[in-house]
């Protein structure tokens, strides 16, 4: 076995690994493409997250009772390496008309984005002695655009159908299915927060909370005649943010999240606070306003050029939890 230090990787290596490529797009428009391991960018306290809403530097709110004691976030995927596919694509090639628009208010400056997951269906019949597999077409398994509403939003028993949709169908069900309804006007966090740790949080329906995850925020990414949707809604005419806040829009930087998703937002944080209320007026206030898991960013920092996301770490000093 041979080991490599990173810092070792000659750039003409790293680099040897992008190429120009028109994937799913004319060849004319040639860009660059990278697939391979990279390190996880996302950064999350996935034990105090999962265990039932249990936020590590709570304390440090000073609630009362203190529920945890107070210490920081544990970066659940920290040291852990992720099959990247990264591309980077000219705006001119998303927009519906081609263009690359310079107004906000421009109708064709919003894009909405999602991804899904497919594998071979497989059926196994078992005569007797003889075991005979076969495969055939592809079943869609997974389904995501913004960011936690598989995991978090939605219950056990709309997961399924979640996953083996697209967005078109959301509305339809939102308007048809009571129980799908309620669960995004009436969600399972804020209970949590207000029964875990005392917050007062706004009162259903949440349509708040509608705007961010099915219909964009209005003036900044949602569409004329929004047809409400889950997906990551981008308004590509705002501008690069000079210093970007990890907090994105809830800092005034309208570059960052829920406005698109860019690697250094913490989509997690931003999330807490949002759930609690602090898009609502009158709940924009300590402790709503201060949620956090305690783990602000990376574990390593992001590249600065194409594609981005950080070298992948060696198996051999992978040393994921402290």
């Amino acid at each position: 076995m041979v080991r490599y230090e990173q810092a070792a990787v000659p750039a003409s290596l790293r680099h040897a690994h992008i190429h120009e490529r028109a994937v799913r797009f004319p060849a004319q428009y040639g860009h660059p493409f990278f697939a391979g391991p990279r390190d996880d960018p996302f950064f999350v306290d996935i034990g105090g997250i999962g265990d039932l809403l249990t936020l590590r530097p709570i304390q440090q709110l000073h609630l009362v009772p203190p529920v945890a004691p107070s210490a920081a976030g544990v970066d659940g995927v920290r040291g852990f390496n992720v099959h990247t596919i990264a591309i980077q694509v000219p705006i001119s090639l998303l927009t519906a008309n081609g263009s690359t628009p310079t107004s906000l208010t421009d109708a064709n400056a919003v894009i909405g984005v999602w991804a899904t997951a497919s594998r071979p269906r497989v059926s196994i019949l078992n005569t007797g002695a003889t075991r005979i597999q076969t495969l055939s077409g592809l079943s869609q398994v997974s389904r995501l655009g913004m960011p936690l509403v598989n995991e978090v939003v939605l219950s056990r028993q709309f997961k399924d159908i979640f996953n083996a949709s697209e967005p078109q169908g959301d509305a339809p069900l939102f308007n048809s299915n009571a129980d799908f309804r309620n669960r995004i006007l009436d969600p399972e966090v804020p209970k949590l927060l207000t029964a875990l740790y005392g917050l007062s949080v706004p009162p259903a329906p949440r349509n708040d909370l509608v705007q961010v995850f099915l219909t964009g925020v209005p003036g900044l990414n949602q569409p004329a005649n929004v047809v409400p949707a889950e997906m990551l809604r981008l308004n590509v005419a705002v501008p690069v943010t000079a210093s970007p806040d990890r907090l994105g829009v809830l800092n005034n930087d309208l570059q960052g999240f829920p406005n698109g998703r860019r690697l250094g937002d913490d989509v997690v944080d931003i999330t807490l606070r949002v759930a609690a209320g602090v898009l609502v007026p009158g709940f924009n206030k300590a402790p709503n306003n201060a949620l956090t898991d305690g783990v602000d960013a990376n574990d390593k920092p992001f590249l600065s050029t194409f594609p981005y996301v950080a070298l992948p770490t060696a198996g051999f000093d992978s040393h994921p939890h402290p």
